[in-house]
């Protein structure tokens, strides 16, 4: 049998050897500051350099890189951007509005200030659910080929290094492969249907080389691409010898560090078989105190109660947008929907317009719509400026202690967007209830009222 030795330190590697190397300075400096220090990060999160911010929110740092794709993290607020040797970027955001105000000068600042407007762009193109992910595949290969033309347009506009450019246009191809690649996917995960694509909408992921150390080493979207195909196929081996097989025909360390890393994290209750990633772990490493870290995680999993449709939902306390503290029983008598979300949870802003639209449908019957923020305290305001702007609706609460409150750690809350449907008497009717975006949620709470 083929034994894999891996340190849980060393499933992070560093980017490949073929790029350019040298020096790069950072500063900038961060309005309405609400972490205390900012972070880029290596595309397999394993940090590069780091900052601390002054009372102004001024930053600099300076680290020796390789070209490529990095991410500039704050917080949980993230974004790609490109470096190359002898940048020289001023980077400048408001934490409160991170996505909107992200801005680059200096030496690099294009390149950057295109993926920082792309990735604004991507987000207009795809906020219609329903639009986007049409049921019929061939409109649905239309609207991802409408997001590249678009971004290659984009990319046309400004004036780039052909490095560059060719990295991203291999880059925007790569993310369509993985929208065909996760098609299925996103349409049950968005719209709660199924749908069955046909043989030949794969057909452009055929000749695709899994085991390209390179492009997984500078490409984030092969990364993900990657990545989600070979989970899929040890997800669906019958058996651990099954998954087993299926890792073996895994070449490449990197791909293979990488995924014994995701099976840790697949110990967990959002995930099936946890015990058979378990015992994968212990088949494919001899790293002991990874060995420990995963049978202690497992062992927590099978402690914590679960809650189940007719048991009595624990209670909250937390405080509204308005100061007050609101508790779950003053809603007894009524139908509770609750969504738990954060400003950083894209997923969770994506369903925000079909939770209004839920809460106009609904707003003179026996429900109420309970919003729980599980952004961190540094964050609230930034939670309240997004209330203000998006003009969200129903009860909209702050948890005290983010995913580490009482009620997040009952429902075993660990991913976010997450929704909890309650009755009248305040027990459970679904503690992993279907998304306002879903056109069943609607029936479920027709059925409930009637």
């Amino acid at each position: 049998m083929k034994v894999f030795t891996l340190a849980l330190c060393s499933l992070c590697f560093s980017l490949g050897l073929v790029a350019k190397s040298g020096k790069i300075v950072l500063s900038g400096q961060v309005q309405n500051q609400s972490m205390e220090s900012i972070q880029i990060s290596h595309l397999d999160y394993k940090k590069l350099v780091s900052s601390e911010l002054d009372a102004d929110g001024n930053f600099k740092m300076t680290a020796k890189i390789e070209e490529g794709y990095y991410l500039l993290e704050y917080g949980r607020n993230s974004a790609y951007i490109y470096l190359y040797p002898k940048d020289e970027i001023q980077i400048r955001f408001d934490a409160n509005q991170f996505n909107t105000t992200l801005a680059f000068e200096g030496l690099g600042s294009a390149r950057n200030n295109y993926l920082a407007k792309k990735r604004n762009s991507n987000a207009k193109l795809t906020k219609n659910l329903e639009a986007f992910y049409a049921k019929e595949e061939d409109r649905y290969l239309q609207n991802i080929n409408t997001v590249k033309e678009t971004n290659l347009n984009l990319l046309a506009d400004y004036e780039l290094e052909n490095f560059f450019i060719k990295a991203e246009t291999k880059s925007l191809e790569y993310e369509r492969l993985f929208s065909i690649h996760r098609y299925k996917n996103n349409y049950k995960f968005y719209l709660g249907g199924e749908i069955n694509p046909s043989e030949d909408f794969y057909k452009p992921l055929e000749n695709l080389n899994l085991n390209d150390e390179d492009d997984y080493a500078q490409q984030p979207y092969f990364r993900y691409l990657v990545d989600s195909i070979w989970n899929e196929r040890i997800q669906n081996a019958p058996d651990v010898d099954g998954m087993l097989n299926e890792l073996r025909k895994v070449s490449s360390t990197k791909v293979l560090n990488s995924l014994v890393n995701d099976f840790y994290s697949r110990i967990a209750t959002k995930y099936e078989r946890p015990k058979d990633y378990l015992d994968l772990i212990k088949r494919v490493t001899t790293h002991q105190p990874f060995i420990d870290a995963a049978e202690e995680r497992y062992q927590k999993l099978i402690a914590s109660k679960s809650l189940t449709k007719g048991d009595f939902s624990p209670e909250f306390s937390y405080e509204s947008v308005d100061g007050e503290m609101i508790q779950l029983s003053d809603f007894k008598g009524k139908i509770v929907y609750i969504d738990v979300w954060a400003t950083w949870c894209a997923p969770c802003i994506k369903q925000v317009p079909y939770l209004q639209e839920l809460e106009k449908i609904y707003h003179d019957e026996n429900i109420v719509f309970v919003s729980i923020s599980v952004d961190r305290k540094e964050s609230k305001k930034t939670w309240k400026q997004m209330i203000e702007e998006k003009q969200l609706g129903g009860i909209q609460l702050f948890a005290d202690q983010s995913f580490n409150s009482e009620f997040m750690k009952a429902y075993s809350v660990n991913s976010i967007p997450r929704f909890i449907l309650i009755d009248d008497e305040g027990k459970i009717i679904n503690p992993e209830a279907p998304r306002p975006s879903y056109e069943k949620t609607k029936m479920l709470i027709n059925e409930l009222l009637n």
